[in-house]
């Protein structure tokens, strides 16, 4: 029986280059009951992405280049009619049921909650420590539709859009929840792309990040 009452909730999640991680978050997301609708936004990859997503039966919104994260969910947010939208990274690992019932179910049980954000807890100890120092970088949270609204772009805040996202909360006085999210973690920039580049691409993630937090005037 359908619950007209229910919120509609979709998941979305950004991916680049992600071919051999975003099909297990798929996987993990559609045995997710609450869940009614789930998007990948292929933001430009050069491999078979878009094309794993596809064939797991879910949304695919096709960015032809790279812009960055933020505007990948920028895109995901226009494309789904949702009460609810959760985030999920592409490249997590460890990912079970539960971790998304624990960002959802706060907002479904409190109606003054406006945003819920995952941290990871007892999956590997470099994940484990920037999220101890840096809560607000999670890439795993769920938010009401109503908090977008006043939300700055996020097309160009690019990695510093989890904090764009916790600074606009706050400034609105918004309630927030953290979760801990148990024997989760991520695959390093530099397992990915190895040592050199992977530096290279930490070193702009922080570049990003420190943009939203100093943010140039008109922001």
């Amino acid at each position: 029986m359908i619950d007209h009452n229910k919120p509609r909730i979709a998941l979305i999640v950004p991916a680049y280059n992600e071919e051999d991680r975003v099909g297990e978050v798929i996987a993990v997301a559609k045995s997710v009951k609450l869940i009614d609708e789930i998007v990948v936004v292929n933001d430009g990859s050069s491999d078979n992405t878009a094309l794993v997503a596809k064939s797991a039966g879910v949304r695919v919104v096709n960015l032809p280049t790279n812009h960055g994260k933020g505007y990948a969910m920028q895109r995901g947010i226009r494309a789904v009619n949702a009460d609810i939208l959760i985030f999920s990274d592409a490249d997590i690992l460890g990912l079970r049921e539960e971790h998304f019932l624990l960002l959802i179910k706060p907002l479904l049980v409190d109606a003054e909650l406006m945003m819920t954000v995952g941290k990871f807890s007892g999956g590997r100890l470099r994940t484990d420590l920037s999220q101890n120092l840096m809560p607000s970088i999670s890439g795993q949270r769920a938010l009401r539709r109503a908090l977008i609204a006043g939300l700055p772009d996020l097309s160009q805040t690019r990695f510093g859009v989890e904090m764009a996202l916790t600074r606009h909360a706050k400034s609105i006085g918004a309630k927030t929840f953290e979760v801990i999210l148990n024997d989760l973690s991520h695959v390093m920039k530099e397992e990915k792309l190895g040592m050199v580049k992977g530096l290279s691409a930490r070193l702009k993630m922080y570049q990003d990040m420190y943009r939203i937090m100093k943010p140039p005037k008109g922001f």
